[in-house]
């Protein structure tokens, strides 16, 4: 009889451990995912960047995260953080309109029950609207090499469209400068891993400048 009650007693105070336990996991958990989705505050270089060129700034856009294919989300109901877009510019580059911003995902791991790391991933899309529907296009940077087929993967609606874009000038460009590039609806996207930096933007408009000056001056008009 005695032995059951310690035994009772052993059991409630393992359950207690346990939801004690429980209890400053979820807490933790649950600040980690605050921590990393709390509203963005502006960016004061941004700030000053965009007053000097005349351009829109937005710390957050909850709109932008599914407006172009292939962007990551790792959503998992209402566990998983849904994806961000911040730091959103807007504006005019070299005669074209423009739209920059960081593109944050997040991933959540399970460490011990109840305990997870929640891990988010940046990247930094730039893109011009080219006022004109153009077939999908997909160039996915696979690994380095001297060789464009190595190096990229090649996805498309339409062979011939990406047969007169991928000339042997484009092709040395981008094995020049290795970014994720996309025809996606009226857009021409650039994506870039890692967070958008303001000293970033300019150079990358300007990348992205070069490769629209290599597409065919037709195929920018037939479609």
């Amino acid at each position: 009889m005695f032995d059951d009650i310690g035994l009772v007693h052993v059991l409630a105070a393992a359950l207690l451990a346990y939801a004690l336990y429980a209890a400053a996991a979820a807490t933790v958990t649950g600040a980690k995912m605050r921590r990393l989705t709390r509203d963005s505050d502006p960016d004061t270089a941004y700030v000053a960047l965009c007053a000097s060129r005349g351009w829109t700034y937005a710390s957050r856009d909850e709109s932008l995260p599914t407006k172009f294919q292939l962007m990551p989300t790792y959503v998992d109901s209402a566990i998983t953080p849904e994806p961000q877009a911040v730091n959103v510019v807007t504006g005019t580059y070299a005669g074209r309109p423009f739209l920059s911003y960081e593109h944050r995902s997040f991933e959540r791991d399970l460490l011990v029950q109840g305990l997870y790391r929640y891990r988010s991933e940046s990247l930094h899309l730039v893109g011009f609207d080219l006022g004109h529907l153009h077939p999908w296009l997909h160039l996915q940077p696979k690994r380095r090499s001297d060789t464009f087929e190595r190096a990229y993967a090649v996805e498309t609606t339409r062979k011939s469209f990406s047969t007169e874009v991928l000339h042997n000038e484009m092709r040395d460009h981008l094995l020049r400068h290795i970014a994720r590039y996309q025809f996606d609806g009226t857009w021409l996207v650039m994506v870039v891993d890692g967070p958008a930096r303001p000293d970033d933007l300019e150079p990358r408009l300007a990348d992205l400048v070069a490769f629209l000056s290599l597409v065919p001056e037709h195929l920018l008009n037939r479609y």
